[in-house]
């Protein structure tokens, strides 16, 4: 008996002694990694190479997860302090010409795997940091650049060139302990990011850098499509144990959805049809309606929570807005609204006239670009914005010419109504109602929002792009972004202020405005003459 309870003791000891190990590790994970989010908005800023960073950070996270604790937490902390102290990092040159920045990103490739990253982190990073560089490498060549060919072949992804192969990577990656769901995110995204390699045309076989057998490319489909959380309608990484999804995982659920369905909510596969839209849509909205985090100087939190929230938005307009109730897309424009506010008031940095990923930083920064959503909800295209909020157009109030001395009590009154108007664009001649981004001579702003107008702000983003020395963020590739903006044809209007207005408009015989809310959705067109009626 008392051997009995000597070792019942025992036990309980052993397992209080790895819980409190599990806590002190967990306690010093979530430490590390907070100062490395830190760091790596710092290193971007001053110009350093990390589009590795977030790689590295799931690494690690992998590693954990699998038990290799003593590799981990070195290789944690040594990554820490080789970020803290600047040590063996590289510099992001000043380029004379693309050619330059092509040869560089080049030679970040490894000689033996053909992946952009080193071999100090687990394979599961290499597929989706090549995929970011191979993407930044492809937006930069042109007519004035040789052909993209890459230095050495990627030779890693032999190891899963088989569906045999391939299920067995994905069921490694894909199921997790309770320590990998500690982290903002886990080993799962690397699946989702293999799953671009199913796409028909996709970045591999449009460049002949490396082709997967039809029968890979079915068996990615197909093993993704089963792994779907029939509960939710999300995908995320599930428990090992119990084989539930851990978290609502909009990131990973809305690239995974681009492969299901095309940007009209159309499936792309008749044997893989999407399943459970409702449910992903209600479960989104639930996820999109959490509060921006409290602490600012978290930054793993809220740079998790902007990628949600930009990725949730723009996958639900996207893929699934076609189907969704009134009250559920009601629910999302006010998502949205208060998002454009919130990235405004606390990501554009004015004097870059460009965005930081991270809030009231002094420098914009690549990834900063990823709160531009305005693309997404039509306010550069009349069929997309026709397409997301017809009967908004449809609506659109054709109003009376009037006077220019009358014109600022209208102003006035219908920023009291609520069209909400955010900005007022001003023509010289009638605005072509599919294309209201062009021909903009001036632009008022009716009142104190901070939110700009997308034709004050896409010149702004493109003179920021040029001026600056930052190529590429965590993810973002500031040349594949520049050379979208510039297709808009946007020219700056000139900006009119309330003290000079009347004197500007009056220098023009007849006007036409048109005034805009927040999502830059048109709500009046008005006619206006210098002389009175």
């Amino acid at each position: 008996m008392k051997f009995k309870k000597f070792s019942v003791f025992v036990i309980l000891s052993l397992i209080g002694i790895f819980i409190a190990s599990g806590v002190i590790i967990s306690t010093k994970v979530k430490t590390q990694v907070k100062e490395l989010f830190k760091l790596n908005k710092e290193l971007q800023k001053d110009g350093y190479y990390m589009a590795d960073f977030e790689f590295k950070i799931m690494g690690f996270a992998y590693q954990l997860d699998k038990g290799q604790y003593r590799e981990a937490l070195n290789s944690l902390s040594e990554y820490h302090s080789k970020l803290k102290n600047r040590e063996g990092l590289l510099k992001i040159p000043n380029f004379n010409n693309k050619q330059e920045e092509i040869d560089f990103f080049l030679n970040l490739q490894n000689p033996r795997t053909g992946a952009f990253i080193d071999e100090s982190v687990p394979y599961c990073t290499y597929w989706a940091i090549s995929q970011n560089i191979i993407s930044h490498l492809e937006a930069l060549t042109d007519s004035t650049t040789t052909p993209l060919n890459l230095k050495y072949p990627l030779k890693y992804l032999d190891k899963i060139n088989t569906p045999e192969k391939l299920s067995v990577f994905l069921n490694d990656i894909s199921y997790v302990g309770w320590l990998a769901s500690k982290f903002p995110q886990t080993s799962f995204v690397f699946a989702r990011e293999m799953l671009d390699c199913a796409k028909p045309g996709n970045i591999l076989e449009r460049n002949n850098f490396y082709n997967f057998s039809p029968e890979w490319k079915n068996a990615m489909l197909e093993w993704m499509y089963d792994f779907q959380d029939s509960t939710t309608g999300l995908w995320g990484p599930k428990s090992r144990k119990t084989n539930k999804l851990l978290m609502y995982d909009l990131n990973n659920t809305a690239s995974i959805l681009k492969v299901f369905r095309d940007n009209d909510g159309n499936d792309l596969y008749s044997d893989f049809p999407l399943q459970y839209s409702d449910k992903i849509f209600l479960f989104s909205l639930e996820v999109l309606s959490e509060p921006y985090p409290d602490d600012e100087e978290s930054l793993d939190e809220i740079h998790e929570w902007n990628l949600k929230k930009v990725k949730g938005i723009n996958m639900l307009l996207r893929y699934l807005w076609r189907d969704a109730s009134a009250q559920n897309k009601m629910a999302l424009e006010y998502i949205i609204e208060d998002f454009i506010k919130l990235s405004f008031d606390k990501y554009y940095v004015e004097s870059d006239g460009a965005f930081s990923y991270y809030p009231n930083a002094k420098h914009a920064s690549a990834d900063g670009f990823s709160h531009l959503i305005f693309d997404n909800i039509g306010a550069f295209s009349y069929e997309k914005q026709k397409k997301l909020f017809g009967e908004t157009l449809d609506s659109v109030k054709n109003l009376e010419i009037i006077s220019i001395q009358d014109l600022k009590p209208f102003l006035q009154k219908n920023s009291e109504t609520d069209l909400k108007i955010n900005s007022i664009r001003f023509y010289k001649t009638k605005p072509d109602i599919t294309n209201l981004i062009g021909n903009v001579w001036g632009v008022y702003y009716l009142n104190n929002s901070g939110v700009l107008d997308v034709t004050e702000l896409v010149p702004n983003l493109i003179a920021w792009a040029d001026s600056t020395t930052l190529t590429i963020g965590n993810w973002i590739s500031v040349a594949e972004i520049k050379r979208e903006l510039e297709k808009l044809n946007i020219k700056k209007p000139i900006i009119l202020k309330e003290n000079t207005i009347e004197n500007s408009l009056k220098q023009n015989e007849e006007l036409y405005c048109v005034g805009f809310n927040i999502l830059q959705l048109p709500k009046f067109i008005i006619k206006c003459n210098s002389k009175s009626k």
